[in-house]
């Protein structure tokens, strides 16, 4: 999505799609440089602000999407009527979700892998293919691959998940806290109890850690110690690290204006047009201001 992140999975058979959003926080419609600028997105946004969209338009411009859809094309072709909470296919969905996870397994869905984590597993792997050749050939890689997808799916099932993920923030595996982090991140004001926990993860190794760490801390209600970390990553060597660094503090919106400085250096001499497009939206909307960049 350009300078975005979103991670969305679907299953379907001959009658039912499922969707899985892994990360159901974030808007479809996240804003993305190129696309505003066109005709069609600018008489989406303008209608959102006049309150004008119809019901079925509003569906999809809310500002976050459910955690599963269900839908079934034959009765709704379109897939406007979402099923997933609906008693009468309770079955159904279990089955659909059952599949998902299976399928993941079945291909090693690195995708669940942060992109700056990524780029430090290449370098001992020696290439991403090798990456995805490890997760279907090492038995060790497997279960740890179950355990990721197990781990990303309950980042976003609520406090519930609490327990499982603060036992995930443990693991060896980097990308596994990443997704306990942001589980508890995404658990919001409910998961409180976890800060003092979370606020350790500010000092892990990996840069995708910290960052997914200092989201949480912030949305725990403690925004100034996520600040310093995450204006330290801005300026790290992981250009991916750097942008998931950028999209946090945009998506903090008012919390975030402290870091406006850091905002604003990370704009010059920055080599990844996608950091320079993330830190200018957030500076045009702490500032008032509308900027354009490439």
């Amino acid at each position: 999505m350009d300078e975005r992140y979103d991670i969305i999975r679907t299953v379907r058979g001959p009658q039912y799609r499922y969707i899985r959003n892994f990360e159901p926080l974030k808007p479809y419609y996240q804003y993305m440089n190129t696309p505003e600028k066109g005709a069609t997105m600018q008489e989406i946004r303008k209608k959102e602000a006049s309150g004008q969209l119809d019901p079925v338009m509003a569906l999809f411009s809310a500002h976050e999407k459910p955690v599963e859809e269900l839908y079934d094309t034959h009765a709704d072709p379109f897939e406007i009527h979402n099923l997933a909470d609906d008693p009468a296919f309770s079955q159904r969905l279990s089955e659909m979700r059952d599949a998902l996870s299976k399928w993941q397994n079945e291909i090693g869905d690195v995708g669940l892998i942060p992109e700056a984590e990524i780029e430090i597993l290449e370098q001992d792997a020696g290439s991403r293919f090798a990456i995805l050749q490890s997760t279907t050939k090492n038995s060790s890689t497997e279960k740890r691959l179950a355990l990721l997808v197990d781990i990303a799916t309950s980042a976003s099932e609520g406090p519930a998940g609490i327990p499982k993920l603060l036992d995930a923030l443990q693991n060896e595996d980097a990308s596994i806290r990443y997704w306990a982090a942001t589980g508890i991140g995404n658990i919001g004001p409910a998961a409180t109890s976890t800060l003092k926990r979370v606020v350790e993860s500010l000092n892990d190794p990996s840069p995708s850690v910290r960052i997914a760490a200092a989201r949480a801390v912030a949305k725990l209600g403690s925004p100034e110690e996520a600040l310093p970390v995450l204006e330290a990553e801005l300026q790290s060597d992981h250009q991916w690290g750097r942008l998931a660094a950028a999209i946090v503090l945009d998506e903090m919106d008012e919390e975030a204006r402290p870091a406006l400085p850091s905002l604003q250096q990370a704009l010059l001499n920055q080599p990844n047009k996608y950091i320079v497009r993330v830190a200018n939206r957030a500076i045009n909307e702490l500032e008032n201001t509308d900027h354009q960049v490439p």
